[in-house]
């Protein structure tokens, strides 16, 4: 068994993996920022209906 992972770790990274590498770490980073920037809109709306719902309370008293 250490003998297969010795050998695996000894052959060099050639370009077509170096290239998947970079398009999963890439796709990922995308997936986070996209998820980030959802969660921020979210958080904005809540913030305007709060201070919408807190305008009118202010303007009936």
């Amino acid at each position: 068994m250490m003998k297969a992972i010795k050998n695996f770790m000894n052959k060099p990274i050639t370009y077509g993996a170096y290239f998947k590498y970079c398009t999963v770490c890439a796709s990922i980073s995308l997936a986070l920022c996209g998820w980030a920037y959802y969660q921020m809109s979210k958080l904005n709306n809540w913030v305007e209906t709060k201070d919408e719902e807190s305008n009118l309370e202010e303007d009936e008293i």
